[in-house]
């Protein structure tokens, strides 16, 4: 099932859409809410768990399952459906299964839904009052890049973020150059920390990665006059470089803005990652599904067509390309959003940021928000 791109006109759709999800869940607080569902074995298509009814009433409480005034007592295929799109609605794998992970995600009391919204809402505030229309926005919790232009979103693709413990920094930023075909400095953390076992447990790895190895003068060394079972962590006075090739970790193409965290934005040769609906596996850079598509439209402008980019990437040979007008970029935390038709969809808090999900008591049950809600 395809989600569809969140809404981000320039009349604060986004807003709107966002402040009727919160009446809508208030509603649903004042209608009691939703049955929390007991703790068991995965439900599974055709199952006849003793579960099912509260199952279907917790979907029905968010309109993923019309209310037909039936009686369910197995796991159909309407039952199926409707578990789908909760599921797609909070960023899980759409397989209809009831688990541990969907059950958590239906498990989650209103009144939280609710804070989720409010907290929302203010970040939103901020992300589309303060921004050109023409940016493109990374939310972290949907692993989501949005490239909006004229106030809509015209191109989305799914994004690799960082690990738990080397998280993607909040930021903002504007695209300066694309290069293609980059070599890749390995950070030195990573050289020593990641890719030092590697080397010294595989004698071909350095050769078979496309690494060059640089003494601390910049000096060409030949990794076999290297004792590298004498390295560690501590010790570790070479620099490594990945020529360009299908085997390097920035892929065919990456995209630079100044930052002050090293991050940067790029194509990746592990896109068998991308079919994982938790995307938080990089170091704390930012990796593109879709990264040659992206490259069409930032050098649209750049007299560059999808065909010369190929020429170029088929070439082998690396080109940095400076950008006219840098594009705009943000990199933001937002756990819930809408669509066009109103759909609500609530993302996993990642990072655990809960400094990022605070929402004041008061304004949780208020009628009228402040204009401005500040929360970072």
């Amino acid at each position: 099932m395809d989600i569809p791109p969140p809404v981000f006109e320039a009349d604060s759709a986004q807003i709107v859409g966002l402040e009727a999800a919160l009446l809508k869940y208030r509603r649903i607080a004042n209608d009691g809410g939703w049955p929390a569902l007991p703790a068991g074995p995965t439900i599974e298509p055709g199952s006849r768990d003793p579960r099912i009814e509260a199952l279907a009433t917790r979907l029905m409480a968010t309109d993923d399952l019309l209310d037909d005034g039936r009686d369910y007592e197995e796991y159909d295929d309407d039952l199926q459906n409707a578990v789908r799109r909760f599921q797609m609605r909070h960023g899980l794998e759409q397989d209809a299964l009831v688990g541990k992970a969907t059950l958590r995600a239906m498990n989650v009391p209103v009144d939280k839904r609710i804070e989720q919204l409010c907290s929302n809402l203010g970040r939103t505030r901020q992300v589309f009052d303060a921004h050109q229309p023409s940016v493109l926005l990374i939310n972290i919790p949907a692993f989501e890049a949005y490239l909006v232009r004229g106030g809509k979103p015209v191109w989305t693709t799914s994004v690799i973020l960082g690990e738990k413990d080397a998280e993607t920094p909040l930021f903002e930023s504007q695209i300066r150059s694309v290069v293609m075909n980059p070599t890749w400095t390995v950070p030195r953390s990573i050289a020593s920390e990641d890719l030092l076992p590697k080397i010294q447990n595989d004698p071909g790895f350095l050769s078979r990665g496309g690494y060059d190895v640089f003494d601390t003068e910049g000096l060409v060394v030949n990794p076999a006059a290297v004792d590298w079972a004498a390295l560690d962590v501590n010790n570790f006075p070479f620099r490594l470089v990945q020529r360009p090739g299908p085997a390097n970790e920035l892929g065919q193409i990456k995209f630079l803005f100044p930052n002050p965290y090293g991050v940067c934005m790029h194509d990746t040769p592990s896109k068998y990652l991308f079919a994982y609906s938790s995307r938080a596996f990089s170091h704390g850079c930012i990796r593109l599904e879709k990264p040659l598509e992206f490259a069409e439209h930032v050098l649209a402008d750049e007299a560059w067509t999808r065909e010369r980019i190929d020429e170029q990437l088929e070439s082998g040979e690396t080109l940095s390309i400076s950008l006219a007008e840098p594009l705009p970029m943000v990199v933001t935390y937002l756990t819930a959003r809408v669509d066009e038709s109103g759909t609500v969809f609530f993302y996993r808090d990642v990072y655990e940021a809960s400094v990022l999900t605070r929402c004041p008591s008061h304004w949780i049950a208020a009628s009228v928000f402040p204009v401005q809600m500040t929360y970072f």
